[in-house]
């Protein structure tokens, strides 16, 4: 069997078995549409300027539950006759009383090799503030309940950095991509007497465009792994695009249920929404979660210099 193939098939077998990931990094059920949100080397896989947004309402119905927003912007650029890419990535996350606010800088090295195969290098880099909101802290009223306990944690923040590397091989017909996030597990103050630290935490992505003899439809198997070495989650996705226009899939996700997916591409603008069904306990209390996305993309062209010729009669 053909390299491509093992490798997807070796991706599907090791997601295969696993537990719930207790992650830090936001949830997002379109991975494939910013897969730079977890490894910096994806991006510019492009000759395309490209500005992305997700928007993610997380287990709708639950008080205070996840709402995430992550802005990207990256292209491609050409420096000492090399091919490299440049971006950056913001998150915004609200969950709970805490607010986290993460601002990166990304870069790639692409090498590229015959038939349009490339091997990319990434890093990113930057800030991340963690924010916690003190006064929405509930205390009933009663004798038993002390509002001046000391035990209570005040208003907190604090600001670390942050860095992650990545790389990724890409293909015209498959990808697959291995990074690591927080490198040194970047340390963060609640308040001055306790802290926390964000786990150094993996992904293995990959997907496989399998093209049919309608020349019309395509299908687009991935899958995602995560994992802080403890624990690790899986995604499964199968999905169909039409006309390289119209997109349709379902994802599996072990102990959490499946996701529910549509797309569509209109020249420059490519969109896609998802619907995740818990089957877990969680479904006793949530409808779900909701995710939408969008991309607004355009070409880096050179422009064409116009020789203007002297006229003879001009001396």
């Amino acid at each position: 069997m053909r390299f491509k193939y093992t490798l997807l098939i070796f991706l599907f077998l090791i997601v295969g078995f696993g537990t719930a990931y207790g992650q830090w990094d936001a949830q997002i059920s379109q991975y494939w549409k910013m897969k730079n949100f977890y490894n910096p080397s994806f991006i510019a896989e492009t000759s395309h300027v490209e500005s992305s947004l997700i928007h993610r309402r997380q287990w709708v119905g639950i008080t205070n539950a996840p709402v995430t927003s992550v802005v990207s912007m990256n292209m491609p650029i050409s420096f000492l006759g090399k091919d490299h890419g440049i971006g950056a990535i913001m998150t915004t996350e609200k969950a709970g009383l805490f607010t986290n606010t993460s601002i990166l800088g990304q870069y790639t090295y692409k090498i590229k090799f015959k038939n349009n195969k490339r091997l990319h290098i990434g890093l990113q880099g930057g800030m991340l503030d963690v924010g916690f909101d003190a006064g929405g802290i509930f205390i009933p009223e009663s004798s038993e309940h002390d509002k001046q306990d000391i035990a209570i944690p005040g208003a907190a923040g604090d600001k670390v950095a942050d860095a992650g590397l990545g790389v990724a091989w890409i293909t015209p017909a498959y990808y697959v991509g291995l990074s690591v996030n927080h490198l040194w597990e970047p340390k963060f103050a609640l308040d001055d007497s306790r802290d926390a630290y964000i786990a150094r935490t993996y992904f293995l992505m990959g997907g496989y465009n399998i093209k049919l003899s309608n020349p019309l439809i395509e299908l687009q198997p991935s899958a995602f792994f995560k994992t802080d070495a403890v624990t690790y989650q899986v995604d499964l996705t199968a999905k169909v695009e039409y006309n390289k226009m119209f997109t349709g899939g379902v994802s599996w996700r072990k102990d959490e249920g499946f996701v529910f997916l549509l797309g569509v591409k209109i020249r420059s603008i490519d969109a896609g929404y998802s619907y995740d069904l818990s089957t877990s306990e969680l479904s006793k209390v949530s409808h779900g979660s909701h995710e939408v996305f969008i991309r607004y993309s355009f070409p880096l062209e050179k422009r064409k210099v116009r020789k203007v010729s002297k006229s003879i009669r001009i001396l």
